[in-house]
């Protein structure tokens, strides 16, 4: 257990780090991560993964 909150937390600080380290940084600088490439497939990971619950739901439910 302690090694699975270690990990969360350790890819969390990485984020976090790397996103502060590029709002920090001039805006003639490129930035390390293009932000909202990462924004765009993450709004299209969690409405996969709704979408996936629901026909989850679905299927344990039945018909209704």
């Amino acid at each position: 257990m302690r090694f699975l909150l270690g990990l969360i937390v350790g890819v969390a600080l990485t984020i976090i780090a790397v996103y502060v380290l590029d709002m920090r940084a001039e805006r003639e600088t490129q930035h390390v991560v293009n932000w909202k490439i990462v924004g765009e497939r993450l709004h299209a990971l969690t409405a996969n993964a709704q979408k996936a619950w629901q026909d989850f739901t679905r299927e344990m439910t039945g018909p209704q």
